[in-house]
This record gives structure tokens, C-alpha cells and sequence, in this order.
């Protein structure tokens, strides 16, 4: 073998030795997150959408999180924006179950039950809930939100614009994409930081998520997974 050879040889591995470090160069370098920036007009008149798509598909499912005791509770559920009830099965994880109902004013809980929430909440007698009013615990606080999560008219796309809501990222949950908003929030907020509500809306300004931070309790989480959602019995109101 003559040297032009060796030399042509050589410089063929010194290249993939450099396309192999560039790769794993390229491969450990993380991807840079997007940053924030103001809701477009178009973007607002999406969020704007939001609730009153929600309550168009009324009756809806629907599935919050919340962080209690140290542990999380969780409630799976319908909502009907029309009559402003909604019941649903809830599980604090590795401890209690039972059902709950609730509304604008407040809830109601039957423990120790576990079964299909408008099946069962349809068969109990008004007796057997218990009602009380809203406290500021994150569970009270996830249902309560739950509960303005629907409206019979959109929101104004321009106020809201105003208010600050900005747009966070892209995102996708169960193949579908979706926007990230962080919430309106008027530009004299003293603090001028984002929301503590973030949303998660499609193109057609139908809503998939909401959250809510709660300083120092942690996040609640409200989902609406979609799908068909029969009709909130009225036991439970009945006893009010």
C-alpha cells in the first residue's frame, strides 16, 4: 500500500471519528425549552372559546387531582353546566373512597362507596349525603374551579387579550396537540408574574386541562378527558 493510500484511509476514519463525536455532541446538548411570549389576538379568541365549548358539550366527563394530607385524592366525574351539578366517585390513594357531589355553593360526600357515580348517586336517598360549604382546601378548591369551567357565551376575545394571558408552550395528551396558556392576568398585577391558572386548549378552542397553583398546598389538576357523559341525577340536591 503507497502512502496516498495510507493517507486517503486515514483521513476517511478521522471523519467518521468527527461525525461520531459531533452526533453525540448534538445528542447530549439539550433542546432549548420555548420561551413565553403574549397571547395573539387569534390565540385569546381560542381561550376565549374555551369555557363556552365546554359547556356546549355539557354533559361532560371530567377527572381532578388534588393534593391532600400528604397524599392526592382523586374524583372522576360529569359536570352539567346547564343545571350547575355535578357528582362523581372519589379515592384518596391508598385510604379512603366514596362519592361526592357538588355545585356552586358547595359539596356533599357519601363515604364508603365505590361504583359507577350517576348510577349510584341516582339510587341513594338524599339522607344518605352529607352537605357542607366550600373551604379553601385544594380539593374544595379543584371542584369549586371545576364548577367555572363552563358558561352559556364566550368570553370577550379583546378584554381577555388585554388581561395578559400568555402563551407557554406546545404540548401533546393522548396524540391530540394542544396550546399552554397561562391564564389572563391584568398587566397592574403587582407582581406582574403569570397566572396561577394554566390552560390547555385546541384548535378549536375546545378545553383538554386546567391547573391551578396554590402557593405552598401544591397544584390541582382538572382534566377533560371527552368522551359520551349521561345525566347528573338530582338526589343529592334534594335534602338543600
Amino acid at each position: 500500500m503507497n502512502w496516498r493510500s495510507r493517507r486517503v484511509r486515514w483521513l476517511a476514519a478521522a471523519l467518521v471519528v468527527v461525525a461520531v463525536v459531533g452526533v453525540g455532541v448534538w445528542a447530549l446538548t439539550p433542546q432549548a425549552k420555548p420561551e413565553s411570549r403574549p397571547a395573539t389576538l387569534d390565540e385569546a379568541a381560542r381561550l376565549a372559546m374555551a369555557r363556552y365549548t365546554t359547556y356546549q358539550n355539557s354533559p361532560v366527563r371530567v377527572r381532578v387531582q388534588a393534593p391532600m394530607a400528604g397524599s392526592t385524592v382523586v374524583v372522576e366525574g360529569v359536570v352539567d353546566y346547564r343545571r350547575h351539578h355535578a357528582v362523581g366517585s372519589y379515592e384518596f390513594v391508598g385510604s379512603s373512597e366514596g362519592l361526592v357531589a357538588w355545585d356552586d355553593r358547595g359539596l356533599a360526600v357519601a363515604p364508603g362507596k365505590r361504583a359507577d357515580p350517576l348510577v349510584a348517586a341516582g339510587t341513594m336517598a338524599p339522607a344518605d349525603w352529607s352537605p357542607r360549604s366550600y373551604t379553601p382546601d385544594p380539593l374544595d378548591a379543584a371542584l369549586r374551579l371545576s364548577m367555572l369551567m363552563g358558561q352559556d357565551r364566550p368570553d370577550n376575545a379583546q378584554v381577555l387579550a388585554e388581561q395578559g394571558p400568555r402563551w407557554l408552550r406546545g404540548e401533546v395528551i393522548d396524540g391530540k396537540p394542544y396550546e399552554v396558556f397561562a391564564g389572563p392576568r391584568p398587566r397592574s398585577a403587582a407582581d406582574g408574574g403569570h397566572s396561577p391558572l394554566t390552560y390547555w386548549i385546541d384548535d378549536t378552542g375546545g378545553l383538554r386541562r386546567v391547573t391551578r397553583k396554590m402557593a405552598d398546598l401544591g397544584t390541582v389538576v382538572i382534566d377533560f378527558p371527552g368522551g359520551r357523559a349521561g345525566e347528573v341525577p338530582v338526589n343529592p340536591w334534594q335534602s338543600r
